[in-house]
C-alpha cells in the first residue's frame, strides 16, 4: 500500500511543492504578530483584571477593618450612637450593597464537648435588607468580614460591595486590549508586505531575467530603484549581460573573418576550425565564468540581506517557544486550572501556536543552510590537472568515505563492491573530483535507507565499475535502492532541486557535481528504474585540457 502511494501522481507533485521567501517571509511575521497579539490580548488583560480585583479586595477589606475598629471602640465605651456613626462611614459609597453588625454566640452542647457558632444580625445598613448571615462572595459581590470583641458583645462586621465598577474596567481593558492588537497585527501585516516587496519580486525578476539569458537572449535588462545590496546586484547583473553581448558580438566578428580567410586559402582549413573550436570552449568558459559572477553578486547580497532576518526569526521563535512555556505554567495555577474556557480554549491555542513556531524555526533554519550553500557554490576551485589512476583513486577515496558518509546512516549494512577495469588513467583534479563520488555515494546511500524502511528483507548493495574506451574513461556508480521517477530525473541537476526532506537536502549536490565534471570536458548522465536501481555514469575525456580549463 505503501509503495502504491509513493508511485501515485499526488504524491510526486506534493514532494516538488517548494516554499518561496516570500511565504516564509509572511509566515515568519505573521506567528510572531499572533503571538504578540495573543499576549495583548488575552494574557496581559488577565494580569490587569487580577490586580483590579485584589486591590479591590483589600479596599473593601480595609473598609471592614475600620467600620470593626469604630464598632469596637463605641460597644467598649458603651457609646451606642457610635456603633452607628462607625457603620455610617461607608454608607455613601455608591457600590455598598450592604453593611451588617452580626452578634456571634458559641453553643455548646449538653456534654460540653462540641460548640456551632451562631450568629444572629444586630444591625444592618439598610434597614429592610434581608441578608445570609453565611454569605460569600461572587462574581457581582464581594464580602469581606473583620471579627470584634467587646466585654458587652462578640461579633463581626460585614460588608458587601457591588463589582459592577470592576465589570466595567474589564470591559474596558479588553476593549484596549482589542484595538492594540488590531493596531500591532496591521502594522505587522504593512512590515510583511515591505519586506516581501522589497525582497522577494526584485529576486524574481533576476531569476526570469536570467532564463531567458541562458537561452540566449542578451537584450534582457534588469530595472531597480533600491540603493542597497539587490539595486547593486540588478547593475551587476545588467554589466554581466552587456559583457556577453559584445563577447558574442566579437565572436561573431572574428567567425567572420576567419570564414573569410577559408575562403582565400584552403591550406587555414584546419587552423580555422581549431580556432573555432577554441572561441567556442573561450565563450562557454566566459558564459559560466559570468553566470558565476553573478551568482556570486546575488549570494553576497542575498547572504547579507537575509542572514541577520533569518537570526531574528530563528531567535525569536526560540523566545516565543520559552513564552509559551510559561504561559502554560501561569494557566495550570490554581486560578487558572478550573476555568473551563482557558483549558479548553486557550491550552489549545498555546499548542497550536508553539507548532507554528517550532515550523518557522525548522524553515529559517533550512533557509539558512540554502544560502550558505549558495555561498560554498562559488568557493574557488583548483586548477591543477594531475595524471591520476581511477582505479587507485576510487580505492582511496572508499576507504576514507568509510568515516566519512553521513552519520544518520552509519546503521546501515550495506554491501560496497568496486570492479575496476584496465588502462584507467586520466588527468583530474583530485579534490573535485572526490566531491562528485562522495555526492553520488551519500545519495546512494540515501536511497537504500529509504527501501529498507519498506522491505525488511531487502539487501542494500552499491557497485562501483571502472572502464576504459578509445576517447573516454568512465566511472559507473550503481545502487539497488528505490529509483528515480521521470519526473524528478529531468529535474535532477537543476540546483536547489531535491526529493529528500528539507531538514536533509539542499538540492546543490548534483548540480555541484555537474559544473565539476564540466570542467574536466566530461559528462554524467543517469540510468534508472523504479523500485529496482539507479545508474550514475561520469565520462571523462582520456587527455583534458588542463591548461585550458
Amino acid at each position: 500500500m505503501l509503495i502504491s502511494l509513493r508511485k501515485s501522481p499526488l504524491y510526486q507533485n506534493i514532494k516538488q511543492i517548494r516554499l518561496t521567501v516570500k511565504t516564509k517571509i509572511w509566515m515568519a511575521v505573521t506567528s510572531i504578530v499572533l503571538l504578540f497579539s495573543f499576549f495583548v490580548l488575552f494574557y496581559l488583560p488577565a494580569i490587569q483584571e487580577k490586580t483590579l480585583l485584589n486591590n479591590f479586595n483589600k479596599e473593601v477589606q480595609n473598609q471592614a477593618n475600620t467600620v470593626a475598629l469604630g464598632v469596637k471602640i463605641a460597644m467598649t465605651e458603651q457609646n451606642f450612637e457610635g456603633v452607628q456613626t462607625a457603620m455610617d462611614f461607608v454608607k455613601k459609597d455608591p457600590l455598598l450593597r450592604f453593611v451588617s453588625l452580626l452578634q456571634t454566640d458559641t453553643v455548646w452542647n449538653t456534654n460540653h464537648t462540641t460548640y456551632k457558632i451562631n450568629r444572629t444580625v444586630f444591625k444592618t445598613y439598610p434597614d429592610n435588607k434581608q441578608i445570609d448571615v453565611n454569605a460569600t462572595s461572587n462574581d457581582s459581590t464581594v464580602i469581606k468580614r473583620t471579627n470584634f470583641s467587646t466585654p458587652i458583645m462578640h461579633g463581626e462586621v460585614v460588608l458587601a460591595f457591588s463589582t459592577r465598577e470592576i465589570i466595567q474596567g474589564k470591559r474596558k481593558i479588553r476593549i484596549t486590549s482589542l484595538f492594540f492588537s488590531f493596531l500591532v497585527f496591521s502594522i505587522g501585516i504593512g512590515i510583511g508586505f515591505g519586506l516581501a516587496r522589497s525582497i522577494s519580486i526584485p529576486v524574481l525578476k533576476l531569476r526570469d531575467a536570467a532564463t531567458k539569458v541562458g537561452r540566449g537572449d542578451l537584450t534582457q535588462r534588469v530595472s531597480s530603484k533600491s540603493r542597497d545590496e539587490i539595486g547593486e546586484l540588478g547593475l551587476a547583473f545588467n554589466k554581466m549581460v552587456t559583457d556577453l553581448s559584445t563577447a558574442r558580438q566579437e565572436l561573431e566578428d572574428r567567425t567572420k573573418e576567419l570564414i573569410k580567410e577559408k575562403e582565400k586559402s584552403d591550406d587555414l582549413f584546419e587552423g580555422l576550425n581549431k580556432t573555432l573550436t577554441d572561441l567556442k570552449e573561450t565563450q562557454e568558459q566566459l558564459i559560466r565564468q559570468e553566470k558565476l559572477a553573478s551568482i556570486g553578486q546575488l549570494t553576497k547580497g542575498l547572504v547579507d540581506r537575509l542572514l541577520n532576518p533569518l537570526n531574528y526569526v530563528n531567535n525569536f521563535a526560540a523566545i516565543s517557544n520559552e513564552l509559551l512555556d510559561e504561559s502554560r505554567e501561569i494557566l495550570s495555577k490554581d486560578a487558572y486550572a478550573a476555568d473551563e474556557y482557558i483549558q479548553a480554549e486557550l491550552v489549545p491555542l498555546l499548542t497550536m501556536i508553539e507548532t507554528n513556531t517550532e515550523k518557522i524555526r525548522e524553515h529559517g533554519n533550512s533557509l539558512t543552510r540554502i544560502i550558505k550553500s549558495m555561498d560554498k557554490l562559488l568557493q574557488v576551485k583548483s586548477d591543477i590537472f594531475i595524471e591520476t589512476d581511477i582505479n587507485a583513486f576510487i580505492e582511496n577515496q572508499l576507504a576514507a568515505y568509510k568515516n566519512e558518509i553521513d552519520e544518520t546512516h552509519h546503521h546501515i549494512t550495506f554491501e560496497l563492491v568496486q570492479e575496476p577495469g584496465s588502462n584507467c588513467t586520466t588527468k583530474i583534479v583530485p579534490a573535485e573530483m572526490s566531491s562528485v563520488i562522495y555526492n553520488i555515494i551519500n545519495n546512494a546511500i540515501y536511497a537504500l535507507h529509504e527501501k529498507s524502511l519498506i522491505d525488511t528483507t531487502f539487501q542494500p548493495k552499491i557497485t562501483i565499475k571502472t572502464a576504459s574506451t578509445d576517447q573516454d574513461t568512465e566511472i559507473i556508480i550503481q545502487d539497488n535502492g528505490n529509483g528515480i521517477s521521470d519526473i524528478e530525473k529531468q529535474q535532477l541537476f537543476s540546483p536547489f532541486f531535491t526529493t529528500k526532506p528539507t531538514s536533509k537536502g539542499v538540492g546543490l549536490g548534483l548540480f555541484i557535481s555537474q559544473d565539476i565534471i564540466k570542467m574536466h570536458k566530461g559528462s554524467i548522465t543517469v540510468e534508472t528504474e523504479l523500485n529496482s536501481f539507479t545508474t550514475f555514469t561520469i565520462r571523462l575525456p582520456l587527455s583534458p585540457a588542463a591548461e585550458n580549463a
